[in-house]
């Protein structure tokens, strides 16, 4: 299934698993990487999170999303204590699944999606990293961050 997804990215606000509310809007400063995955499919992360933190540090803004549409309310709170003991940076939880599906995750399969700082989409990919996958999106996130800097550089010397 391909999903076409809206240029610029989509704004969104998702509570994280301690409860506080985080709103992300483009552009932003820099290249954010947001990484879907649900009940099945978060294993799958974890090919993806370090290795991308490992190779960029802080010059990208990695974002884990967890979809979770459908579970209970009497069982949130039982989610956000199995995610605190699991996870040391903050998840955001999609409760109803709506920022997930505008994204394009399928059930079963995690999506990581590259956006570059002005908000257009550059890579979207679903499944565990494989060396094709992991090299396809490092070079996406490298591309924008070369544009952006360029882009930069030329408004600099415009104010110069």
């Amino acid at each position: 299934m391909s999903v076409t997804i809206p240029s610029p990215a989509p704004a969104f606000s998702l509570d994280d698993h301690h409860g506080r509310t985080h709103t992300y809007q483009f552009p932003r400063p820099l290249v954010t990487v947001l990484c879907f995955g649900d009940m099945v499919s978060a294993y799958q992360l974890a090919s993806w999170i370090e290795p991308l933190y490992l190779k960029f540090r802080d010059q990208i803004d990695i974002i884990g999303i967890a979809a979770f549409r459908g579970v209970p309310d009497i069982f949130r709170e039982l989610v956000r204590v199995s995610i605190e003991k699991l996870s040391p940076k903050e998840v955001l939880i999609d409760w109803d699944g709506e920022v997930s599906r505008a994204y394009g995750l399928t059930f079963g399969q995690c999506r990581v999606v590259v956006v570059a700082p002005d908000g257009t989409v550059v890579q979207a990919v679903n499944g565990t990293a494989t060396p094709a996958t992991f090299r396809r999106v490092t070079d996406s996130i490298a591309d924008a961050m070369q544009e952006t800097a360029a882009i930069q550089s030329a408004s600099d010397e415009n104010l110069a």
